[in-house]
């Protein structure tokens, strides 16, 4: 067990009250590539050298007692449409005291679109040693929050569990003492922070106005073995031909200033390009890359290789072909069609100025000019056909403010990977009937299917939507097993098919989220058992606005099922290591408590219980299993209050 107590009230940066949930951990559950420090050596680390000699900067640092560090930030899958905050600040503690800061400055990040991605924020320098924590500040002074209300995507207030407005917070970070963060010069880490928005609010929108309470949860991952598809952007420094591989300034966000360090991006002869609107592949692409000058914009998509520790581009755009460098771009969902007249919802607009805003919903006119590619498949023959209802769409081209729409005649359009929430129906051969839920998170009703269909009679239809699944090696698909497909929509007014899958995952065995809530000030009968073996739910307790669990966009309410389910530690010989947190009250602080081992986490928790402390919180990540009607949780965080009567 890891006991942290974290500064008093008065000293978080809350204007008015405090928020008392709060469950924060840097850990390497999985991984451990970063190794564990030696013995002894937190009390023989180097001296901190100076600032200058471990400046972040495009070249890194040759000097022996300076290391990299990457930075990526992602997110769990969410409530939200847009969750836009300012991330102020990211420092860690060295085992000698010294704090290093690894952001130069603010960046403003919109946590909702990094569901499927991890974007690189930073390749800083900093001093070589074991670093055991760290601290994170958030700022909602300016904040964008946006969940969606019958279709309507509506404007949040996130406030804290006192009902008091958040205005920025600061969040401390432990290191997991068996995993430590090691920096050594040399051996780049990799820290991935993921802001998990699932399990960091509660969402009620039964009132007028949406309601979302702030529980921040922040797991800041050491050289973990698994990552999403990574996302890198920023100016070229210089290419190197015979290595294969490019640097540039990490610039992350759409910002148009400023260089978070400089990172090398190998690529290989499956490498796609778009530069300046012309499409290559593998070394013909680095070479036309060479061409260009330092300081061309970038974007590359691509994963990190945690073996070598390298960044290995799968798709780059650059020049005129990366949004808002040239052209304006827009980046949501085509939920209508007429002609070459498109309505895109859930937009991102990014402008050539720097300028970046979120637009419920936009029109994009196309032309038979408009050139249509997918970033993965550049020499693939498409044209605006090809572009749907449900499709994912990146499209530049020269936004009018007048119209509040986006010409794109002399434009470019991106096929984006969609990913469609369905649950399983009838096979036949190669194609999966379906009934569609959602696109990219987004309701199936917001989508108009007219013209979809080579008649009006093969429209595309929500409840037996077709997903044709050549080439994939499926196997049993239960009737109602919920669905996640990620690929492409097939062309406008083609349908009997409605989309070509290139992957169809069956979330019955997929990741799962629990989130659980207490009215009032808690619940101090929460649980009808509790031991190392697990613990069991009351039905009888005052459960608040949150009781549901997740697998990815489906939601299985637990007031359906015929018992709450239980909760027990995931097998051990599957999970290297589970964390389980408590965040506990004190007389003028606030405690948090992080176990490995679930018979602490129990008996820690039943004596709190029984000194009358009251469950206002749950949220596990593991798998459930519908049969058992158990949960196997891999984290769990129970928050705890000291109930006022």
């Amino acid at each position: 067990m890891w006991k942290i107590s974290l500064p008093p009230v008065r000293h978080w940066l809350f204007q008015r009250s405090a928020a008392f949930a709060l469950s924060t951990l840097l850990t390497a559950c999985g991984g451990g590539a970063g190794g564990n420090a030696p013995a002894g050596e937190q009390n023989n680390a180097p001296p901190p050298p100076s600032n200058a000699q471990c400046e972040t900067s495009d070249n890194g640092s040759d000097s022996e007692q300076c290391g990299a560090l990457f930075v990526g930030i992602t997110d769990a899958d969410g409530d939200f449409l847009q969750y836009q905050v300012a991330v102020v600040s990211l420092s860690l503690e060295r085992a000698d005291g010294a704090v290093v800061e690894v952001l130069p400055s603010a960046n403003t990040v919109d946590f909702a679109q990094y569901v499927d991605v991890t974007e690189l924020v930073t390749a800083a320098t900093v001093p070589v040693g074991t670093y055991i924590g760290g601290e994170i500040t958030l700022d909602y002074r300016e904040a964008d929050v946006r969940v969606e209300v019958a279709g309507e995507a509506r404007a949040a207030t996130v406030v804290d569990d006192g009902g008091a407005q958040v205005e920025q917070i600061t969040l401390a970070l432990t290191i997991d003492n068996r995993n430590q963060l090691v920096i050594a010069p040399g051996i780049p880490a990799m820290l991935t922070a993921d802001f998990d928005l699932a399990a960091s609010h509660t969402v009620d929108v039964s009132g007028a106005e949406p309601a979302v309470t702030l529980y921040p949860v922040l797991v800041a991952e050491v050289n973990a073995h698994e990552h999403k598809d990574f996302r890198i952007r920023g100016p070229l420094i210089t290419v190197a031909e015979k290595e294969n591989d490019y640097r540039i300034a990490v610039r992350p966000f759409y910002r148009s200033q400023g260089r978070f360090g400089g990172v090398d991006i190998e690529t290989d002869s499956e490498t796609t390009w778009e530069i300046n609107g012309e499409a290559y592949v593998g070394a013909a692409g680095l070479a036309a890359l060479a061409e260009l000058e330092a300081g061309t914009a970038t974007l590359a998509m691509g994963v990190y290789e945690g073996g070598s520790r390298v960044f290995r581009a799968r798709a780059v755009l650059v020049g005129a072909s990366v949004p808002g460098a040239e052209l304006d771009a827009v980046e949501g969902h085509v939920v209508a069609r007429s002609d070459n007249l498109l309505t895109v919802r859930g937009a991102t607009l990014v402008r050539t100025d720097g300028a970046l805003a979120f637009n419920q919903q936009v029109t994009v006119q196309l032309a038979d000019t408009t050139v249509v590619r997918k970033p993965l498949k550049p020499f693939e023959l498409l044209t605006t056909d090809d572009i749907s209802i449900g499709q994912r769409i990146r499209i530049l081209g020269e936004w009018e403010n007048e119209r509040g729409s986006l010409q794109a005649q002399s434009g470019r359009a991106h096929l984006l990977l969609t990913r469609l929430s369905a649950t399983g129906g009838e096979r036949v051969s190669d194609t999966l009937q379906v009934a569609a839920l959602a696109f990219g998170g987004r309701d199936i009703s917001l989508f108009d299917f007219s013209g979809t269909g080579d008649v009006p009679e093969n429209d595309a239809s929500p409840t037996a939507y077709q997903v044709s699944a050549a080439g994939l090696h499926l196997g049993a698909i239960d009737p109602g097993a919920p669905l996640s497909i990620r690929g492409y929509v097939a062309p406008y007014a083609s349908a009997p098919v409605d989309f070509n899958a290139l992957s169809v995952a069956d979330f019955s065995d997929a990741r799962a989220r629990m989130l659980l809530s207490w009215q009032g000030e808690g619940d101090t009968g929460a649980f009808v058992s509790l031991d190392g073996a697990g613990l069991t739910l009351s039905a009888d307790g005052a459960i608040g606005a949150a009781h549901h669990i997740r697998r990815g966009a489906h939601h299985t309410d637990l007031f359906t099922l015929d018992a709450l389910p239980s909760i027990a530690p995931a097998d051990a010989q599957r999970f290297s290591c589970g964390i389980y947190t408590l965040a506990v009250p004190g007389d003028d602080s606030r405690e948090l408590l992080f176990f490995s081992d679930f018979g602490s986490f129990a008996t820690e928790l039943g004596d709190r219980l029984a000194g009358g402390a009251a469950v206002k919180l749950l949220h596990a990540s593991g798998y459930f299993d519908d049969g058992d009607n158990r949960f196997s949780a891999i984290g769990l965080s129970v928050v705890l209050r000291r109930p006022t009567n």
